[in-house]
Parts: structure tokens; sequence; C-alpha cells
């Protein structure tokens, strides 16, 4: 039976978020997701507008950087 289990690789070692059940010793494929960054760029963070200005450019202060891919 395949099992998908959410980890993350660090330091050399793989840390489950969970313990698969049923499963004592098994082979496993591991496959590494992009990384995406948890910061705005520096170019969007200088950003300073237009002239005629956008109405949600006032809440530049109020944006929250992009998350990171949940599953």
């Amino acid at each position: 039976m395949l099992q998908t289990i959410q980890g993350i690789y660090k330091n050399g070692k793989i840390e489950l978020a969970e313990t698969p059940q049923g499963i004592t010793e098994s082979q496993v494929f591991v496959t590494f997701l992009e990384i995406k960054p948890t910061i705005w760029p520096e170019i969007v963070m200088e950003y300073q507008g237009v002239s005629e200005g956008i109405k949600f450019e006032s809440y530049r202060n109020e944006l929250l950087p992009p998350n990171e891919i949940d599953f």
C-alpha cells in the first residue's frame, strides 16, 4: 500500500510530520519540492507606485509575505 506523508529535510535528516500506519520497514522515494521565498523580493518592497496612485498602495505595510506551499 502506498502512503504519502509530509516531512522536512533538515541537517541531513528527514523529519516526518506523522508516523506511517502499518509500516515497520519499507523502501522509499524522496522528492524535494521547489522552495518558495518567504519574504517579498526587494524590488517589490522598493516600488513606490505610479503618479496616479493605486488604491491598494496605501495598504503596503499591511501586506504579508508569501507563504510556502500548504499540503
